[in-house]
């Protein structure tokens, strides 16, 4: 029996084209709440960053990566990068290395724009504000955003112990603290509401998402995801703009 179910926000409840959640993606969330099994949104943005879409009619939320986690009953879960590991990142910034975006729970920035910045705005429908990086070493950092390529992403991770990288596009890959992620904020959540996290369903389609499919009874991957979540997922789906959530609740036999 399904019991609970979580979703990536960019990609799976958000179309990309719109930058809103698709009719269809509306009806299944409504069918699964009449099913009683909960609803969770489980992101890489902070809540502030969630559209009004998102940022309401869900049981709780995993925010930024699992670093931050809340229901209607309050916060119950936090988790900061360490502050030399954001030392170290700040270092590699004002060298040159590479911009990032910090995120706080109340706030988030960026340390420049370039061109592929402002590009990677426009595609998710964000504007971020931008200050200057030595901000983060007075700030509770509970994730970065290092914007390098693919190939550069070990330039992060071979200098700072304190954080790993998991990649949701080739524009950045997502700095989170040693220890965290998606499946921790899933762990805890599922363990606050009594669910096994064999009765929960997950949605993704990034990199960061990869761990959460896999820790959760039912994986399942957008018919947009990045390579290698597919292989990850227990099954694939349509793409958000093809009523990927409502084809995989009724092929589940939820809607």
């Amino acid at each position: 029996m399904i019991k609970a179910a979580f979703f990536d926000v960019d990609g799976t409840l958000l179309s990309f084209k719109t930058h809103d959640v698709p009719e269809s993606t509306r009806r299944a969330l409504a069918a699964l709440r009449e099913r009683g099994i909960k609803l969770f949104v489980a992101t890489g943005r902070s809540y502030k960053m969630l559209p009004p879409a998102v940022s309401t009619g869900f049981d709780g939320y995993v925010t930024i990566n699992g670093q931050l986690c809340f229901d209607g009953d309050g916060r119950f879960r936090r988790q900061r990068i360490d502050p030399e590991g954001v030392r170290i990142a700040v270092e590699q910034i004002r060298s040159g290395l590479y911009n990032a975006l910090f995120i706080t729970e109340e706030r988030s920035y960026i340390s420049g724009k370039n061109q592929r910045l402002l590009e990677h705005e426009r595609e998710v429908g964000i504007s971020y504000d931008q200050d200057d990086p030595a901000c983060a070493l007075d700030e509770e950092i509970m994730q970065m955003c290092a914007f390098v390529e693919p190939e550069d992403e070990h330039l992060v991770t071979d200098a700072n112990p304190y954080v790993f990288t998991a990649r949701w596009c080739d524009d950045f890959c997502d700095v989170m603290p040693a220890g965290g992620g998606k499946p921790v904020g899933v762990r805890a959540m599922c363990e606050r509401h009594g669910i096994d996290l064999s009765e929960a369903i997950a949605f993704g389609d990034g990199g960061n998402d990869i761990s959460m499919l896999r820790c959760v009874g039912t994986g399942i991957a957008m018919g947009n995801a990045r390579e290698g979540v597919t292989e990850a997922a227990d099954m694939v789906t349509t793409s958000v703009d093809d009523d990927g959530i409502w084809n995989a609740c009724r092929e589940l036999g939820l809607v």
